[in-house]
């Protein structure tokens, strides 16, 4: 390929048409993967070359910067590392040549690429003087040199924390550290290279926990960031607060130490001043958000996350009103306009969640003042007020407290008067504290003696504004989900009547495609109550209803068409809750047919839907599946063929299961697909996630088929024993993304070896052609559930299940039986026992009570917990 026809191929596949620009982009993959050093010198020689568009350098330096982590299939490496040396060199000594052209847009493009390139390079200690490099100009004399060095930095760590690498030591986090502060320096004059250094920091503050152990490092980086936070330069101000918001996150640990300079810092910004404001309140949100986490995570541990969140507790119980006053007067202020759009927030939505958490962790002293400004708002005749009433309730219902309930149900009525106030962003403010309400006390709701007042209401507003009745149609969802518990309730006795109001609702003729959440809501609802149904003639008659809704919809009545999509994604899922309650002696064979022919010629987007709905009926329906079991596997298999389209390729896969797993035996006739799976599973190439969903696939097939599926038993045991080893390799890595997929790798793995277990073998009739197997699993739940690698629980629970089933089925085989024994009997399996013995769930507590019967009747084993 020559140059120019490379450039005319990136030129259509960027800013060219749809079709052309798909053939493009195809033909410069195929490119890349059969030429990868050309392909990587015409995009490097492209952006460094200064007569071309600068649109068209930008667009090839996008193209390393996304492909060079892609997989090069002919070599099965990522493509950069297929490159030569020489290309590599060539590549980055002009991407770095570009970091002082003259255009920001190149100079940001080729720190952004340089950043990719450095992700895989640094963690194999490659390009060594990089960091060096880029330091020793942070602190140059050029401003352009200066800026694009901060800028590279923290573009670097940026792409590092992408790819959740640790490959870049300590000496260089200190190096690029201090290279970034230079620039934060106050005494810096350039306002380019101050904001340039404050975003890096935010970049790097990924890799930087270890440093600020330092208390000198520690020290000086606080300072500095706090200093700038107060700088009279508003743009300096705003970047600085914004950095705060990612260095409480990463330093949480940390606030003990700072809290109080954090507060003095920030206070005086929690008013009238915009976007700056929503920046100052964020930090305090954010740190009240960590605080959320670690007590759910770690409960009563005692942890320096568990410390810094009693410090917390102790400065918000003690300085409250410096918090709750500003964010009080803050909900006075119109809503109307988003202060930082970025984020989408407005000053009145940001403190309106900052007072909640107040609320939350300052506790009951709280109260009184936040209930004193409600009641001195609430009725006020300036809408402000009014709204700002109806804002600071909502934060109140955040909060679950004995306390807070009673306030709420003495005051949900004087509420209701609001969602008929004259002004509409009183309403709209109402609507979502309503549905607050709703998810946090729905007894409120369901025990209130006006209950029937409030419903009546409900249902005659949502005939209001479309921005009102989304909010209105999450109280449904909210006071539908456990309806079974308020049997009395108005909502669950008039449940058929909130359903008919939610299906007109969804149909209104007003909706826009900006508001098409609201279709999805309202089916959320719809499945609440249908779920609560017991009574399979009303379920069957709602089933023919949505049917007749999909029939109407695909007989060419004029609805928009993503309307209709929504419409008819909405309309399935409630078949689905309609069908799983059903059977076969429920629905009319004429009936069944006429769903059966209707559903197959659905809108191609509703498809997944489609066979989320086979695999319901595939459950409900089993004898009158089989008749239409050819055409369904027909249309299963298109999907199936095309696993680029992840999705679709995952819904196929799992309707194929649930339907292999009704039909049973009947299944035999197209039980060759298992072929295509093993397939899948010895491909490289496959994407390994969807290799776990295969592997439940063909363990769901092969448990309806058991032994008509024998003759893939050698497969099986191929794709078993490459799974273990995957396992396996795959813990041992230094990539996080590696660790973690091994974490969900090795319970596939375990869950798939039970199946095969309980496909082929029975109790006292051994299948032998699966004693190798069991010495397989023993290395790897020795190697995968050691107590070493903290397994989950759940994980211990599956794989100690997995051992009794060995045991189970094996017994009576006397070599298996003796190996058997001394492995359930050892230390690695009873301090798995015991480990479980520690948790006081149901499910766990039964299992360590069938390892101690299993211990002491089959191996004569007095099992001690402690």
């Amino acid at each position: 390929m020559q140059p120019q026809q490379f450039l005319d191929l990136v030129q259509c596949a960027f800013f060219e048409s749809n079709t052309q620009r798909s053939s493009a982009e195809q033909v410069l993959l195929k490119y890349k993967d059969e030429c990868p050093d050309e392909f990587m010198v015409y995009c490097a020689q492209a952006f460094s070359n200064r007569g071309i568009q600068n649109r068209i350098r930008v667009a090839c330096s996008t193209l390393v910067k996304r492909l060079v982590g892609l997989i090069h299939p002919p070599s099965n490496q990522i493509t950069w590392l297929a490159c030569s040396q020489q290309t590599k060199n060539d590549v980055k000594l002009k991407f770095m040549e570009q970091l002082i052209d003259p255009e920001n847009t190149i100079r940001r493009s080729a720190a952004n690429t340089i950043s990719e390139i450095c992700a895989i390079e640094l963690p194999r200690q490659e390009w060594p003087d990089l960091i060096s490099r880029l330091t020793t100009n942070s602190k140059h004399t050029d401003i352009l040199i200066k800026v694009s060095a901060i800028m590279t930095l923290g573009y670097i760590c940026e792409a590092l924390k992408t790819h959740q690498s640790s490959g870049i030591s300590e000496q260089d986090s200190k190096v690029i550290l201090m290279g970034i502060c230079v620039g934060m320096d106050l005494n810096e004059q350039t306002l380019e290279i101050r904001l340039t250094a404050i975003k890096a920091l935010q970049d790097s503050l990924y890799f930087m926990n270890n440093l600020f152990k330092q208390q000198e490092i520690f020290t000086y980086v606080k300072n500095l960031i706090l200093s700038n936070a107060i700088c009279n330069i508003q743009e300096v101000k705003h970047k600085a607060l914004q950095c705060l918001i990612d260095f409480v996150k990463q330093l949480f640990t940390f606030l003990p130490a700072f809290i109080n300079e954090l507060f003095q810092t920030t206070q005086a910004s929690f008013e009238n001043q915009g976007e700056i404001s929503i920046a100052a309140i964020e930090i305090w949100n954010t740190i009240c958000a960590e605080m959320k986490e670690e007590i759910t995570q770690n409960g009563n541990q005692q942890t320096p996350e568990s410390n810094a969140v009693d410090c917390c507790v102790q400065f918000f119980k003690k300085n409250y009103e410096g918090f709750l006053l500003p964010f009080m007067r803050n909900l006075l202020l119109d809503s109307g306009d988003v202060d930082d759009e970025y984020q989408g927030l407005s000053v009145p939505d940001s403190s309106c969640k900052g007072l909640a958490f107040i609320i939350d962790f300052a506790g009951v002293n709280t109260y009184e003042l936040v209930k004193n400004f409600i009641q001195n708002t609430l009725t006020h005749q300036q809408w402000e007020y009014r709204k700002a009433s109806v804002m600071a309730f909502g934060a109140l219902a955040e909060v679950q407290t004995k306390e807070i309930e009673i306030l709420i149900k003495s005051a949900l009525s004087n509420l209701f008067t609001c969602l008929i106030d004259q002004h509409y962003k009183v309403k709209k403010a109402t609507a979502q504290t309503l549905s607050r309400v709703a998810e946090n006390y729905p007894q409120c709701f369901h025990e209130h003696d006006q209950a029937n007042h409030m419903l009546a209401t409900l249902l005659d507003q949502l005939n209001n504004k479309i921005s009102i009745v989304q909010h209105l149609i999450w109280v449904f969802v909210y006071l539908t989900e456990q309806l079974q518990l308020f049997s009395n309730s108005i909502f669950n006795r008039e449940k058929f009547t909130i359903l008919q109001h939610l299906a007109s609702t969804s149909v209104r003729a007003d909706i826009k495609n900006s508001e098409i959440a609201l279709i999805d809501t309202a089916f959320m609802a719809i499945l609440n109550i249908i779920y609560s149904v017991t009574d399979t003639k009303l379920c069957n008659d709602y089933l023919i209803q949505f049917f007749q809704q999909i029939q109407l919809l695909e007989s060419g009545t004029q609805v928009p068409a993503e309307i209709k999509y929504h419409l008819e994604m909405g309309l399935m899922s409630a078949m689905h809750g309609c069908v799983v309650r059903l059977d076969d002696s429920t629905t009319p064979e004429s009936v069944f047919e006429s769903i059966m022919n209707t559903l197959s010629n659905v809108d191609s987007r509703v498809k997944n839907d489609y066979f989320y709905v086979l695999s319901g009926i595939a459950y409900a329906f089993k004898k009158k599946l089989s008749k239409y079991s050819s055409q369904l596997i027909g249309e299963l298999n298109k999907p199936l063929s095309e696993p680029d389209d992840m999705e679709s390729f995952k819904t196929a896969l799992f309707c194929l299961a649930d339907i292999a797993r009704a039909m049973e035996e009947e299944f035999v006739p197209y039980m060759n697909i298992l072929n295509y799976f093993f397939g899948l599973i010895k491909n490289p190439n496959f994407n390994r996630e969807l290799k776990l969903q295969v592997y439940n696939a063909i363990a769901d097939i092969i448990l309806g088929l058991k032994e008509k599926s024998f003759q893939f038993l050698g497969d099986l045991k191929e794709i078993l024993k490459l799974g273990f080893a995957a396992s396996m390799d795959l813990t041992k890595s230094q990539q996080n993304v590696d660790q973690d997929y091994a974490e969900r790798l090795k319970e596939t793995m375990t869950s798939f070896y039970t199946c095969i277990l309980h496909a082929y073998c029975e109790p006292n009739i051994p299948n032998f052609d699966l004693r190798d197997t069991v010495d397989w699993f023993i290395i790897f739940c020795t190697e995968m559930c050691s107590l070493k690698l903290k397994p989950t629980i759940e994980y211990v629970r599956l794989t100690l299940c997995c051992i009794f089933d060995c045991s189970h089925f094996f017994q009576t085989v006397p070599e298996m039986k003796i190996k058997l024994k001394d492995f359930i009997t050892s230390d690695f399996v009873i301090e798995l026992i015991r480990k479980m013995s520690q948790f006081n769930d149901k499910d766990y507590q039964e299992c360590v009570s069938f390892a101690k019967q299993l211990l002491n009747d089959v191996y004569g084993f007095q099992l001690k917990l402690y």
